[in-house]
């Protein structure tokens, strides 16, 4: 049995004490790679690089600078709204500041009328009785209702927009065309009502420690809850999943506003709703033990050998991304970072790391040149952030000999990990995993060729 104290979580105390371990875990694994290069982490990107990024007519000129900026340092939480709505597709990013207003006004229009269409079909329903479940209104539907202080983020259509972009008359278009569009979506009302008892159980705690939720009958739970029934009575593929909740909050918080944060969230969704099925999470969480298993075969191992190669524990770093295991302010940098899709297997970062291993590889070899493409597994950024979480603490996990000391260990994590060391770690386990597939594609290469000869 692993004991308490010998499988207390333990992270390199320094950078320097970092950089060795990653360098005799290159020197042991990868012979053949470029050496390692720490990337730097910046400082937030900041009010005034951000408008450099902005034309006079606020379209912005460098989409991939700006996520390569937001990667490196995240957002500051003065710029946070603006950036991320054009990060989370609210706005595209050739878009001026005219458009947007247009834009806003079109998209509180459509979202109050898909929300004004599921409640006008719910007053009309009588759901069927079911004598093992009572029926009542939850407690804080109740508290919400006793205290109705104006303190939501309601939207108002004309709130905040110019007059001289949208008049009455042309609201009241936007009105007419978003209930048309909204009349004529499909809704099963009975799978929807089904969604919203969840839903109602999920609501009164989430994140009930931060102010904008806090407090006995806040009706900010009500904008979350209207949310979340309108995305689940319009995306019944999916529906409501556990997990949403903590999804939307962050969007809510940071945007403040309804209607942009329905948007946002359903634009968040269409990248990631499959994590939120059974089978989309599974095969996220095998991709972790693929990598594990290229990258650490040590550590895979000892998982596999005590029964614990299953990796179930990550699942909630993947669906929340790593929001219970940072302070609300760093989650939201995780978020964001990961959020910027600067980094995947297919971005041109990666392919120019291929190409200097391959410039390497060429050299060792004597410059002969083998065309052989290995096909690149669907390993998304926040899979290397969960091993590199793993990497940062391998010492205390080799010591765990059962699953529960596994567990525990992990679970001592949250709130203690410094999240510039985990990314730095999983920058260089992605550039790691870049070269190590190049070389693994000269090795296929020289096999054929000996079998061939």
């Amino acid at each position: 049995m692993c004991e308490n104290s010998s499988c207390s979580p333990e992270s390199e105390s320094s950078q320097d004490d970092w950089q060795k371990s990653f360098d005799d875990l290159e020197t042991s694994q990868f012979n053949g790679e470029s050496p390692v290069q720490i990337s730097e982490r910046t400082r937030a990107l900041h009010c005034n690089a951000w408008e450099a990024f902005l034309d006079r007519d606020g379209r912005v000129v460098n989409e991939s600078a700006l996520r390569k900026a937001v990667f490196k340092g995240g957002i500051d939480c003065k710029i946070r709204k603006e950036v991320w709505s054009f990060l989370f597709e609210l706005y595209p990013f050739s878009s001026t500041r005219r458009e947007r207003e247009a834009l806003a006004a079109e998209n509180i229009a459509q979202y109050g009328a898909l929300k004004m269409r599921w409640k006008e079909l719910l007053k009309n329903y009588k759901p069927p009785v079911d004598p093992d479940v009572p029926e009542s209104i939850p407690l804080y539907l109740r508290e919400c209702k006793n205290n109705q202080i104006n303190n939501t983020v309601r939207d108002d259509v004309t709130d905040g927009l110019s007059k001289e972009v949208v008049d009455e008359e042309q609201m009241v278009f936007l009105n007419l065309t978003a209930k048309f569009k909204a009349d004529r979506q499909p809704i099963e009302i009975q799978k929807l009502y089904s969604s919203i008892r969840v839903i109602d159980k999920d609501v009164p705690r989430t994140d009930r420690g931060q102010a904008f939720f806090e407090g006995k009958g806040n009706q900010n739970l009500l904008v979350l809850r209207d949310i979340l029934i309108t995305y689940s009575a319009y995306h019944q593929d999916v529906g409501y999943v556990q997990g949403m909740n903590d999804v939307l909050s962050r969007f809510l918080i940071v945007l403040g506003s309804e209607a942009q944060a329905y948007w946002c969230f359903t634009n968040y969704m269409e990248t990631v709703k499959r994590d939120f099925l059974d089978d989309g999470m599974l095969d996220k969480i095998t991709h972790v033990r693929l990598l594990l298993k290229k990258m650490d075969e040590q550590l895979f191992n000892h998982f596999k050998a005590n029964g614990m190669e299953d990796l179930l524990f990550v699942h909630r770093w993947l669906v929340l991304t790593f929001k219970r295991e940072f302070s609300f302010e760093d989650a939201l940098t995780m978020f964001e970072i990961i959020s910027s899709q600067h980094l995947e297997l297919t971005s041109m970062e990666a392919e120019r790391e291929r190409e200097r291993q391959r410039a390497k590889q060429l050299e060792i070899d004597g410059g002969e040149f083998h065309a052989q493409v290995v096909e690149m597994a669907n390993y998304s950024f926040e899979v290397f952030v969960c091993l590199a979480v793993l990497e940062e603490y391998r010492k205390s996990l080799l010591r765990c000999s059962e699953v529960s000391s596994v567990y525990n260990t992990i679970h001592s994590l949250s709130m203690k990990m410094d999240l510039n060391i985990i990314l730095m770690r999983a920058e260089e386990l992605f550039y790691k995993y870049c070269r190590k597939s190049v070389v693994d594609c000269f090795q296929v290469v020289d096999l054929d060729t000996a079998d061939v000869s």
